[in-house]
């Protein structure tokens, strides 16, 4: 398998903020995918709640995952929010589960997502004079191993960098999870884990070697580190019952590189396979086969 990737990047030179044309691009795709994803997974359902071009003033995306699984009877429904203010260039980030929404006037009629991980210490650059964006979308439907990425960079090797939407299969369970940076690298992820069960957040993916220096390496599989509700020793006991987790793993056309605020780096692996680094957080998408 190997992504299908658009390249919507712009020079920046062309006339009107090349933001919002370059968001209003990936929405159509984003759109297009989805519906093949929906129909392809009949008991799971995602949708978009909020979308680039609603609200003026804001850009970016609330979107919804409704699983195949059930929690005190109804369906688990997870959330993502990815909003830039288009007046201060600030950002919002969070994710979650849908009951933790407010639609309203929160972020000019994005509405307010809580209960979840999210950061709004990041900043997108809006500059009145030309100002180059790179972005691509990187997607596949391959079954069971299905995923639509959206990123993009400001400033290489800056913390103007950001994957603004990531939806996958976690493919250890089969249903759908929620996942992005901001523009600093910050990750946030949602997912449902049956053995739990329950919703597991993540700000970190599972490193097997975190320097951004060399060596150079290129690991599988991407597995998020789930944030974990602290436990503690009570008499008689002298330790904590172990809890075991559910690993939440991305599809196989996803790697980790360790390489840091690269965004779309191109480099080949050790066994011939072609890579493109995507954001800022060492997330990389195979676009060519070994050997092919």
């Amino acid at each position: 398998m190997v992504a299908t990737l658009v390249d919507l990047s712009r020079r920046g030179d062309t006339g009107g903020l090349v933001v919002l044309q370059v968001f209003a691009a990936a929405d159509g795709l984003l759109r297009t995918w989805m519906a093949a994803a929906n129909a392809q997974n009949p008991l799971q359902q995602l949708s978009i709640v909020k979308a680039p071009g609603e609200v003026l003033g804001f850009t970016g995306w609330v979107i919804k995952a409704r699983l195949a699984v059930l929690d005190a009877g109804q369906p688990v429904e997870l959330m993502s929010q990815w909003v830039a203010n288009l007046t201060t260039g600030a950002l919002t980030t969070h994710c979650g589960l849908v009951s933790g929404y407010t639609p309203g006037a929160a972020l000019g009629g994005y509405g307010a997502l809580t209960g979840g991980v999210g950061t709004t210490s990041s900043l997108i650059t809006l500059l009145p004079q030309p100002l180059p964006l790179g972005a691509v979308v990187a997607s596949s439907l391959a079954v069971g191993q299905e995923y639509f990425a959206f990123s993009i960079t400001q400033h290489t090797f800056t913390n103007r960098q950001a994957v603004v939407v990531l939806i996958a299969k976690d493919v250890y369970s089969g249903q759908w999870h929620l996942s992005f940076t901001d523009m600093a690298g910050a990750l946030g992820a949602v997912a449902w884990i049956a053995n739990r069960p329950g919703a597991v957040l993540s700000t970190s993916i599972r490193l097997d070697y975190f320097s951004s220096a060399t060596p150079l390496m290129l690991t599988q599989p991407v597995q998020w580190n789930p944030i974990t509700p602290g436990i503690a020793s009570q008499a008689p006991q002298p330790q904590p019952p172990v809890q075991w987790f559910d690993p939440v793993v991305l599809p196989a056309d996803l790697a980790l590189y360790n390489r840091t605020f690269g965004s779309f780096g191109y480099f080949i692996g050790g066994d011939g396979t072609q890579w493109l680094q995507l954001g800022p957080a060492r997330l990389a998408v195979k676009v060519k086969d070994g050997g092919a």
